[in-house]
């Protein structure tokens, strides 16, 4: 009588242990949760979106505020007609820019004058016409290299600032020099128009902003 009691309690006990795996079988895992992709700040400005885009009216705006002068060159002893003579005096050729290494015209003789700064004016307006060496730039703020082109095809041709090992730079972009200090800009089939009416002070001033870009103060 006692080995039939066993024998019904183990049956019993292995009827509740299979309907129990049966029923465990057969629950459904919870659905998974998926979770919205969000795009960052950083892929952001990989591919030049955020808040450093320029748009057209904001080119516009940057290019009335210069034509606010009355032309002419810009004063002696500035930062700015010290870049135009060192980057601009001289020869363009394929094979690279060549300096100037004479004299200074002065006045004085032998320093760098408003001889010398008109010079470097007239080469600065003919390679702005009709660059010979352009820099990549456009697409946005922190793309890579790669992504920049020489030209946007906006009909725009800018004169920019950046700090390199050896100083203070400027070069010639017909694209947004996003990032850089954009000093001067003008309509490449009208150069005369900006250089008619430039207000030397503003370009001057604009040295020191970062277009396109962070503020980060360079000198």
């Amino acid at each position: 009588m006692v080995r039939a009691s066993n024998r019904l309690l183990v049956s019993a006990v292995l009827a509740v242990g299979a309907f129990t795996l049966t029923r465990l079988c057969f629950v459904a895992p919870p659905p998974a949760v998926h979770q919205p992709l969000r795009q960052s700040h950083v892929a952001l400005q990989a591919r030049g979106g955020g808040e450093y885009d320029v748009s057209d009216a904001d080119i516009d705006a940057f290019y009335n505020s210069l034509l606010t002068g009355s032309g002419g060159d810009p004063p002696k002893g500035t930062v700015l007609s010290e870049l135009i003579v060192k980057f601009f005096h001289g020869d363009f050729t394929p094979q690279g820019f060549k300096r100037y290494s004479g004299l200074w015209k002065g006045p004085p003789p032998g320093n760098i004058g408003k001889k010398d700064i008109a010079i470097g004016v007239e080469k600065l307006k003919e390679q702005m016409a009709n660059p010979m060496f352009v820099t990549k730039g456009g697409v946005g703020y922190g793309v890579d290299e790669t992504q920049k082109v020489v030209d946007d095809g906006k009909g725009w041709v800018w004169l920019a600032a950046e700090m390199s090992p050896g100083g203070l730079a400027v070069e010639l972009f017909k694209a947004v020099p996003y990032g850089k200090r954009a000093v001067l800009v003008a309509k490449q089939n009208n150069v005369a128009e900006l250089f008619d009416k430039v207000n030397w002070d503003t370009a001057l001033g604009n040295i020191e902003k970062t277009f396109g870009g962070p503020q980060i103060k360079q000198r």
